[in-house]
């Protein structure tokens, strides 16, 4: 099993991933086919404002049978991943790790809705 998520919010491979994993929490995870990602944006979050704590960064990605919202900080690292096919896994961790250094992205929230599910 990975570990990614003691330290991180994403894994990455060398090789294109064949799914990209949601981890919501330790209990809950959703994979969705990399091949069925139609398109991702990664866009300033409109509820941040000027509240620090607010994650002020959006990555909004669009697959075939669901939409997938992260919101968090650096998720442009989270979009380069995506543009090389290498990103595998994204996940929340706690918020002491937001202002590592090593930590290219951090991401404080993910939610998923199914296509056709309100």
């Amino acid at each position: 099993m990975s570990t990614f998520l003691l330290d991180k919010s994403y894994e990455t491979l060398n090789t294109a991933a064949a799914f990209i994993e949601f981890h919501q929490d330790k209990d809950h995870r959703r994979a969705f086919s990399a091949s069925h990602l139609i398109g991702f944006s990664l866009d300033p979050n409109p509820d941040a404002g000027t509240d620090k704590d607010v994650p002020p960064q959006k990555l909004s990605l669009v697959f075939s049978t669901a939409d997938v919202v992260v919101l968090g900080w650096g998720l442009g690292f989270l979009a380069d991943r995506l543009r090389e096919s290498t990103l595998v896994a994204v996940g929340i961790i706690p918020k002491r790790y937001a202002e590592l250094e090593r930590t290219p992205a951090f991401v404080s929230a993910i939610k998923i809705m199914q296509v056709g599910k309100g």
